[in-house]
């Protein structure tokens, strides 16, 4: 509970974690159940979602030169209201028990998504809001991934610079920013989830490029998940906004419909020494979800998923959003 120069609560603690951890001295039994409200907290502040850590670790500041480069990366120190929100958030977190999500989201105004789109989703843990946002406010995302990766989009040669991967690590952005605040965006995730109450996460955006030589560079086309698979699995959603158009064989995003509702069973029917992060999950038919810029996929996290090799001629680029509220369920046991 101690503030520190910037008014934050629980930020002290989060660097002094950090710095035991880096130096091997963390008990972990002194921080269960404090991922959630970690990140949280960073993502609250409005950091890139590695970026603290990533910090931290290269440079294992004070914290006052912690706090400073706070203020750095978000060009000037965060507002009284923001503050006043977070501080709520911490007390909230520590002093209340956690919500089962999600919850009864029936009060929520003016919906996006239809009763034809809820029945969807249950049925197959996926759904698509068509048109979260404007075809220009695509262009201008795009637009700020290319420069920041030095590419010509009407250049393919300028794609292959041997610096690329899949990944692409610009967090603040006015485009980016304005797409997490997006309206229709943020009511998807609220009827989801029951509540109107989220956080949005500060994620990472991707490049997909067309595969060059017959060699896959689709980045992690691999099914899998990005959750734990430690039983029971909370509920949560992810999702990503395509800010092309994007056809199947363009690398298009892939998953499992319906595997929600029957991971237990499926996790539970495995050999105790099977991994299930290594069983053949492309035997399990994952589909390809197409869709036109500005259109917004959020899926149920324990569906199998990945991105597909991009076959076609062009890359998709995608921007990955998440909101989410502070109290949702996390595992402590990565599994």
């Amino acid at each position: 509970m101690e503030a520190g120069g910037l008014g934050v609560l629980h930020l002290r603690r989060y660097w002094s974690k950090r710095m035991l951890e880096i130096e091997g001295r963390l008990d972990p039994s002194s921080v269960h159940g404090e991922y959630g409200l970690d990140f949280t907290l960073m993502q609250g502040l409005g950091l890139g979602i590695v970026e603290p850590a990533e910090y931290l670790f290269h440079q294992r500041p004070s914290y006052a030169e912690f706090e400073q480069w706070i203020v750095q990366k978000l060009g000037g120190a965060p507002d009284a209201a923001l503050v006043e929100r977070l501080n709520a958030m911490v007390r909230r977190y520590l002093e209340h028990p956690r919500r089962i999500y999600p919850i009864n989201g029936e009060d929520i105004q003016d919906p996006v998504l239809s009763a034809e789109d809820l029945a969807f989703w249950r049925e197959n843990g996926y759904v698509v809001l068509r048109n979260a946002v404007s075809a220009e406010d695509c262009r201008e995302a795009e637009s700020a991934i290319w420069d920041f990766l030095g590419m010509d989009p009407l250049n393919s040669e300028s794609w292959y610079n041997g610096t690329h991967l899949f990944w692409v690590p610009l967090f603040l952005h006015p485009a980016l920013n304005k797409n997490r605040a997006a309206p229709r965006i943020r009511k998807a995730f609220e009827q989801l989830w029951g509540t109107g109450d989220l956080w949005a996460s500060v994620d990472r955006s991707s490049l997909n490029r067309p595969e060059r030589g017959g060699i896959n560079i689709s980045g992690p086309s691999r099914i899998h998940w990005d959750v734990s698979l430690a039983l029971p699995i909370p509920f949560g959603v992810q999702g990503l906004l395509y800010l092309s158009d994007t056809s199947a064989e363009q690398g298009a995003f892939r998953c499992v419909p319906g595997f929600h509702r029957r991971i237990d069973h499926w996790l539970e029917e495995l050999p105790p020494e099977q991994n299930p992060r290594e069983q053949d999950l492309e035997s399990l038919d994952p589909v390809p979800v197409t869709g036109s810029a500005g259109d917004f996929i959020l899926w149920h996290h324990a569906l199998p998923h990945a991105s597909g090799r991009n076959l076609a001629h062009y890359p998709r680029l995608v921007q990955y959003i998440k909101l989410f509220p502070h109290d949702h369920g996390i595992h402590s046991v990565w599994k």
